[in-house]
């Protein structure tokens, strides 16, 4: 019986698979110089993956793995009403946590990690 203790060969949910890829976005974002601040913002039925700071910018952050290097289905299965609710949540986030909106400089990101070895590929201003 092989014991690896690699955490993509044990057999996990969709959403620790998801949180593991997460995980992996944050640290490649940080190593670019991006501040974390907060991770899996759930707000009523949208979910914001990261929220970092990158310098002037309040940066929201959606996530998507697949296996295959095919970036044009990852990109094509981003919905635009998906994509309005990450707005929206990410309004609510900001009232939450007593951001002024229009005092913040905001932007929507997209990280896409594909294939194994890990290709990471980083959308600024992706919508």
């Amino acid at each position: 019986m092989d014991m690896r203790s690699n955490w993509k060969y044990k057999a996990m949910s969709t959403r620790e698979v998801g949180t593991n890829y997460e995980l992996l976005a944050e640290q490649f974002l940080q190593e670019k110089g991006m501040l974390p601040l907060a991770r899996n913002q759930r707000i009523r039925y949208a979910e914001i993956d990261l929220i970092l700071k990158d310098g002037e910018y309040l940066v929201f952050v959606e996530v998507k793995y697949r296996r295959n290097q095919n970036f044009s289905q990852i990109l094509e299965q981003l919905r635009i009403s998906q994509l309005e609710r990450i707005k929206h949540a990410a309004k609510v986030w900001m009232t939450i946590e007593d951001i002024v909106e229009h005092q913040t400089s905001c932007r929507f990101d997209l990280v896409t990690i594909t294939g194994e070895p890990f290709h990471i590929e980083w959308f600024k201003d992706a919508f």
